[in-house]
């Protein structure tokens, strides 16, 4: 009986220890365009030592064809289906369906013929087809130590992607304060003043509170200071993933999952709050 007991006690320690280490950190998302190399800034990827990454292109419907690492000594990759070897001319090769990359930290190999990035990063380059033809993605990879903020890229296709927003209103918690402020000045009692201010509801934010409405109006205004200042240029990768954060704030996400599901660096997003709330 001790050792059944004993038994069982371990194999409920060795479930519960499998259960923490399989808790995933949550996939990354963008959308086909932002991550074809069309813009300046493009994509940094993250690959954590111990953990991966997988790069899932299955949502746009494309197969991937031929993939390049500019410095092979630091990543290996593997792929779900066969790719067409470097100058191939058979236009059938690379026709075994990858769909998803695993990229992973490698102990650094020393190629007689080949030189390596100082700081470890190098650029991957994706080609792929699908009706619509052939594409090419670019990313850069950077080797990070420590735990992984994500392991998982998805490829979402542009037709997921949201349309521009309009530079929202300003804030209601400030314009409110301005509306009560005025009619103090002209010694004139604010009506309905121990009632809730009324809100007036859209399509963006019939979900939403008014702490998260506020906090996409803030952004959107710190979006339009960014871009007149030069520090965001419209259409770009950020200037998108701005625009989808606002999105997400109005249908009632945290700021935790906009910046999540939207992509837009933590730093970044503070600084569009930052310029937001001083106007």
């Amino acid at each position: 009986m001790k050792r059944l007991g004993f038994l069982l006690l371990t194999t409920l320690v060795i479930n519960a220890n499998t259960t923490t280490v399989l808790a995933l950190p949550a996939a990354r998302n963008v959308y086909s365009q932002d991550a074809q190399g069309s813009s300046s800034h493009g994509i940094d990827l993250k690959i954590w030592a111990g953990y991966g990454l997988t790069i899932n292109f299955i949502p746009t419907g494309e197969t991937i064809k031929q993939v390049w690492l500019g410095d092979p000594s630091r990543f290996a990759l593997t792929s779900n289906g066969n790719l067409c070897q470097r100058g191939a001319s058979d236009e059938n090769c690379g026709s075994g369906g990858a769909t998803i990359l695993f990229l992973r930290q490698i102990k650094p190999i020393s190629f007689p013929v080949l030189t390596s990035s100082q700081d470890g990063s190098t650029v991957i380059t994706v080609i792929t087809a699908s009706a619509d033809g052939q594409k090419q993605y670019q990313f850069q990879l950077i080797p990070a130590r420590g735990k992984p903020e994500y392991t998982s890229l998805i490829i979402k296709p542009d037709s997921d992607k949201p349309q521009s927003l309009l530079i929202a209103e300003k804030p209601l918690v400030n314009q409110n304060r301005l509306n009560n402020t005025n009619n103090i000045t002209n010694n004139t009692a604010p009506r309905n003043f121990d009632k809730k201010p009324r809100l007036t509801v859209n399509t963006y934010s019939q979900t939403s509170t008014v702490s998260q409405r506020n906090d996409a109006n803030t952004v959107a205004y710190g979006l339009a200071v960014a871009v007149g200042n030069g520090a965001i240029k419209p259409k770009s990768i950020v200037w998108r993933q701005t625009q989808d954060t606002i999105r997400l704030l109005r249908r009632g996400k945290s700021r935790t999952e906009a910046i999540r599901l939207s992509g837009i660096p933590q730093e970044m997003f503070n600084k569009l709050m930052q310029w937001g709330q001083t106007q």
